[in-house]
Parts: C-alpha cells; sequence; structure tokens
C-alpha cells in the first residue's frame, strides 16, 4: 500500500476556488512531465475517495481536497525529510500563489479600465463654437 497525505483548504470566494482549481490542474499535468513527482488529486466541493466513511469532515462548496499519493522512493530515507518538509508547505504554497494570481488579475484589470478611460475621455465630442451675429 502506497501512502496517501490529504491536505484540506478552505477557499473564501467562488474566484478563489476557481484559480485553485486552475493551480491544482498544473499541478496534475506536471505529473506527465516529472515522472519522479508524486501524483496530486484534487476534489473540490465533495469528499475524497479516502474519507468518504469518515464523519464530521467539513466539505461543501467551499473546501477542496489534495491527496499526495506518496511512492517508496519518495519515503526511502534519503528523500523523507525532504518530501515531509514539502508537504508541511504545501497548503503555504498553494495560498500564496492564489494570492499572487488574484493581484495579478486585478491589476490587469486596473490597466484596462484606464486605458479604456483614456480611449473614452479622448472622444468626448468638442463643444461647438458660438457663433456671433453681425449687424
Amino acid at each position: 500500500d502506497t501512502p496517501t497525505q490529504l491536505i484540506k483548504a478552505v477557499v473564501s470566494t467562488q474566484s478563489t476556488g476557481v484559480i485553485g482549481k486552475v493551480f491544482l490542474q498544473e499541478f496534475k499535468d506536471a505529473r506527465k512531465a516529472h515522472q519522479q513527482a508524486p501524483q496530486v488529486l484534487f476534489s473540490y466541493g465533495e469528499k475524497p475517495r479516502e474519507l468518504q466513511n469518515v464523519e464530521n469532515v467539513l466539505s461543501g462548496e467551499n473546501v477542496g481536497f489534495v491527496t499526495f499519493v506518496l511512492f517508496p522512493r519518495h519515503t526511502h530515507a534519503a528523500n523523507r525529510e525532504n518530501t515531509i518538509n514539502l508537504i508541511h508547505q504545501f497548503r503555504t504554497y498553494l495560498h500564496y500563489h492564489i494570492k499572487c494570481s488574484k493581484a495579478y488579475l486585478h491589476q490587469r484589470m486596473r490597466s484596462k479600465t484606464s486605458t479604456f478611460l483614456k480611449v473614452l475621455n479622448r472622444a468626448k465630442p468638442e463643444e461647438d463654437k458660438k457663433f456671433v451675429k453681425r449687424g
């Protein structure tokens, strides 16, 4: 049997959950390029298979679970300490990258809004000059 590590992540908003899903999907897909990486499974809104029979586990729309399936190469004496450190830091790592992604998206939206306002201000029609009557 291979050891598995479950990590619960509670997100505050729906947008945070979407960014988290995208980030975790990249982790899942990265295993194709890096065969030494552990298998990563994630579920959002429902309990993973390992916790189906466990009561009093927080679940719902704003709760996600990440499962790392560790192989003997990860628990070997030479790699064990590094594996433990990385898994302990993963939740913080995940939340940090979600916050950075949100900050980047907000910065891009502010920049686009500023550009659109400049375009709108240039498009204002000039005031008509008053005609002066002679005679």
